[in-house]
């Protein structure tokens, strides 16, 4: 019965073993796996609400009421230039298509003061 847990002829002693290729790839293998896996887990894992980091700091309020005020100006700005582009461009269209006398719906820009043209008396 010995003979039937005597490890093979090239292996008789944990040098032996050591010195063996198969060994240090099965190893890196079984490695690679379990950090593949610790890696997924720790890759999908959520945050615990109290380790979350807190949304603003008590000194950064005023910090970002500044990046809000400059956010709003850009904003303003922008709808300015917008405003200009769509005027422009409807002039660019009135003048391709000018509106003849008496034909409804030619008139492209709506203004405050058409309500003559809309109550049928222009």
């Amino acid at each position: 019965m010995a003979h039937f847990f005597d490890l093979a002829r090239g292996i008789r002693t944990l040098t032996d073993m050591l010195y063996d290729p198969g060994f240090w790839l099965f190893g890196l293998a079984v490695g690679l796996l379990f950090l593949g896996i610790l890696g997924v887990i720790l890759s999908t894992r959520r945050v615990p609400s109290d380790e979350a980091p807190p949304v603003a700091a008590p000194g950064s309020e005023e910090t970002r009421l500044h990046e809000l005020e400059a956010e709003v100006e850009r904003l303003r700005a922008e709808a300015e230039e917008l405003r200009d582009v769509l005027g422009r461009l409807a002039v660019l269209l009135e003048r391709r298509s000018p509106a003849r006398p008496g034909d409804p719906g030619t008139h492209l820009v709506t203004t405050g003061d058409d309500r003559a043209r809309r109550a049928g008396d222009g």
